[in-house]
């Protein structure tokens, strides 16, 4: 669940004590851009992205459950390809070699 206070977690965290002996907390993301980047490197080191991809629907909904739309439309230049350098910056420093999805969690308020 979500908590917008100090009162609503320590309800929420009650109720999943209840049930578990852990819980796990963390930042509020909904309304950020679910980014993804299919990236492709073989062993010699070269490396592309396929294609990028972003959801429809803001963080927070399932991937299963969501609208993808490839390429991604909402995304400004500078946005594209800073996560697309990223991605292969990931890839290469990981040593992955064959396919990989690179997936982002994007603030639409920061650059």
């Amino acid at each position: 669940g979500f908590a917008d206070n100090e009162a609503e977690l320590r309800e929420l965290a009650e109720k999943a004590f209840s049930c578990s002996d852990q819980i796990l907390i963390d930042q509020d993301l909904r309304g950020w851009k679910e980014v993804e980047y299919e990236v492709v490197r073989d062993a010699r080191d070269n490396c592309i992205t396929v294609c990028n991809m972003e959801n429809f629907d803001p963080l927070g909904v399932h991937t299963g459950d969501s609208i993808v739309v490839a390429p991604s439309q909402t995304l400004t230049n500078r946005e594209y390809y800073k996560l697309r350098s990223t991605a292969l910056k990931v890839v290469r420093h990981l040593g992955i070699v064959g396919e990989c999805n690179i997936q982002y969690a994007l603030n639409p308020e920061s650059e």
